[in-house]
């Protein structure tokens, strides 16, 4: 009988149910009573950062082109005799795949044939298939994807603002990579990666639905238990030492656009953090920066009744345990003084102090938010395993919301938004006139890019 450990929410009045396989993978389930619907995601904590390495013992490291992570995702969803995509299909389930910064998922849902769809998940994800002639073909469908996304506007707008505040991490590097680096992935490549990231104990399996957790594990032992995965591999996640300043002030790229698209943020010079702590600065500056510029705030309202921004206006706060930044992003027929005006109004914001007040109703908000969002089995999946590979956990995340005030929130953000971790990544109608030098302090010339 597999031992299982729970972690209960009495707000939420949810639970997950965890244990972990004699392979060394981990599994979870969220028993949701009454619903039809089932999902399930098998997980590795490899992402697109993940491309510099060391294996326990070895004296160099291992280096790999951009987007191997990317590349190796969509090699397992190909089998000998055909994708496996078909498979679930035949089984009345939608199957998918995502890799983005830090892990890489395979998942399905479904009504009906849970566990046959369950069985096959489990099966390809462990069953590798690369030759050198299945992976020449797979260059040529993935180059088509990243020249897609070299004409996304949007695409292009937020990949130049991590390039312009990231120097050396490789944050600063396209998911997918470049047709350049994907051209040079090799089948040995492919094998030397899943080796090292795709061993069980680096892994987890979450399941949402109304299933038995014990019986999920009890399949999930009965299926790759007996299967020898060999050791567990060490390895070491080798980063370069990334200094404080952002790489570029301002970056600018001519696109067909019909106004320009602008994101601009900061660069968090604070990293380090995992668990309680990195869970408690990701939801306090997700109220705060809803409290500084959501749509209800002074600032938003202030912005859209210059002119300066319309409904794409939108914002985020991202939090690794080696990189973060806040960022702002939207269409705007003058981005630099929108960016001027949004730091006017963030050093207001923080010389008045953060309203309790209103920070509060922020609050409520985003709980009121949270809460909700327990009833979709797609949010709880992805953002489960996103809090999982940080060493937090989701279920607590209504009561970290509820504990945190707004003098912490607000020392986090001034300490973030500071002039000198400033960038600007803006996309601009090919046929427009260059732009007057915008102010920014400390400002470099601007940058061009294309």
């Amino acid at each position: 009988m597999l031992e299982m450990g729970l972690d209960r929410s009495e707000l939420l009045r949810e639970e997950v149910a965890y244990t972990r396989l004699g392979c060394g993978l981990e599994v979870a389930t969220l028993q949701k009573r009454g619903f039809a619907k089932k999902y399930a995601v098998l997980a590795t904590r490899y992402g697109s950062i993940d491309t510099k390495f060391r294996i326990a013992g070895a004296v160099d490291p291992i280096s790999t082109p951009e987007g191997i992570a990317h590349f190796l995702e969509h090699k397992l969803f190909e089998e000998e005799d055909g994708s496996i995509d078909d498979v679930f299909a035949d089984l009345g389930a939608y199957s998918n795949a995502f890799t983005n910064y830090t892990m890489t998922g395979y998942l399905f849902s479904c009504v009906d044939n849970f566990w046959p769809a369950f069985d096959t998940l489990l099966d390809f994800v462990m069953r590798p298939h690369f030759t050198d002639e299945n992976v020449e073909k797979e260059k040529g469908i993935i180059e088509q994807e990243i020249r897609m996304n070299e004409d996304s506007p949007d695409w292009q707008a937020a990949n130049g603002l991590l390039r312009a505040m990231y120097r050396l991490h490789p944050v600063r590097e396209e998911i997918a990579g470049t047709v350049d680096s994907v051209r040079r992935i090799t089948a040995e490549m492919l094998y030397e990666c899943y080796r090292t990231f795709y061993h069980p104990s680096n892994m987890t399996l979450l399941v949402v639905g109304d299933v038995s957790p014990s019986e999920v594990a009890h399949r999930a032992s009965t299926r790759l238990d007996g299967r020898d995965f060999g050791p567990t591999p060490g390895v070491e996640r080798i980063r370069p030492e990334e200094p404080r300043s952002v790489g570029a002030r301002r970056v600018e790229r001519r696109m067909t656009v019909s106004e320009p698209i602008v994101c601009f943020g900061y660069k968090d010079p604070s990293v380090g953090w995992l668990g309680q702590s990195l869970m408690h600065r990701i939801i306090g500056m997700e109220m705060l920066m809803h409290t500084l510029a959501g749509r209800s705030s002074a600032l938003y309202n202030s912005l859209y009744a210059e002119g300066l921004i319309d409904a794409s206006f939108d914002w985020d706060y991202d939090c690794e345990h080696d990189y973060g930044f806040a960022m702002f992003e939207g269409r705007s027929n003058s981005p630099d003084r929108l960016v001027e005006r949004v730091a006017e109004g963030i050093d207001s914001f923080l010389g008045a102090g953060v309203d309790p007040d209103e920070f509060e109703r922020t609050r409520r908000r985003v709980i009121g938010s949270m809460l909700r969002s327990f009833d979709s089995l797609e949010f709880i999946a992805y953002n489960f395993l996103t809090y999982h590979f940080r060493n937090m956990r989701l279920i607590e995340s209504v009561d970290m919301a509820r504990s945190i005030g707004p003098g912490e929130a607000e020392a986090v953000a001034r300490e973030l938004f500071s002039p000198d971790l400033l960038a600007v990544s803006v996309v601009t109608p090919d046929s427009a006139q260059p732009p007057a030098d915008a102010e920014y302090p400390g400002d470099d010339e601007p940058e061009q890019e294309g």
